[in-house]
């Protein structure tokens, strides 16, 4: 696994929001992929790679979520949808790549915003505290996830796993490298960016 960004070189330099997303979204895919990681310590069972990589689009798109919800008070709304925005856009581009890989030609990208933007729908719900973080409803939608893409022997498994042991873990990491990609990030935005016409949705 690759070392978690946590800061940035050339810190004098401002950062655009795609900067800030394209930094965010190699970390929340770092983060995805051990948690597919440990699952599979734990002893449940993935049969390939692209089912591996079914699993890492939900713990993404958790996450992207996630880290939503925290810098929710430290930019305004456009900047903070040009952020997550771009780490959407980022990752769907990482999950093409990928996906190129293990299952050939496709348009492996849309259909990685698809259930980013069903995501965003799923969770808009679920209460999140800056403290305490996730609620348990939003421990166990994304535990009812997980298991949707895992086979019938672990399913019923999994959901207790991501609510006992998994969720905290995500928001723990996410939660421990964002202030280092952020804060400098954030003073160092440059007055260009704030016109830019973005939305929350990744089409």
């Amino acid at each position: 696994m690759a070392r978690l960004k946590v800061g940035w070189n050339q810190r004098g330099r401002g950062r655009s929001l795609d900067d800030i997303g394209s930094a965010i979204s190699f970390n929340i895919w770092q983060i995805a992929g051990q948690a597919v990681l440990d699952l599979e310590n734990e002893g449940f069972q993935t049969d390939t790679q692209s089912q591996r990589l079914d699993v890492l689009t939900e713990f993404a798109a958790f996450l992207l979520q996630l880290v939503d919800r925290i810098v929710y008070d430290q930019f305004d709304l456009e900047q903070r949808n040009g952020i997550i925005s771009a780490a959407g856009l980022h990752m769907a581009g990482i999950l093409q790549d990928n996906r190129l890989d293990t299952d050939g030609e496709g348009d492996f990208r849309k259909q990685f915003l698809t259930v980013l933007n069903q995501r965003i729908g799923d969770y808009s719900q679920c209460q999140f505290n800056q403290i305490d973080g996730p609620s348990f409803i939003f421990y166990r939608m994304l535990g009812d996830h997980v298991s949707a893409q895992m086979g019938e022997k672990d399913n019923k498994w999994i959901t207790g796993y991501i609510i006992d042991i998994a969720g905290e873990k995500l928001h723990k990491s996410i939660k421990r490298i964002l202030p280092g990609l952020i804060d400098p990030a954030k003073r160092g935005l440059e007055p260009e960016h704030d016109h830019l016409d973005i939305s929350k949705n990744y089409d």
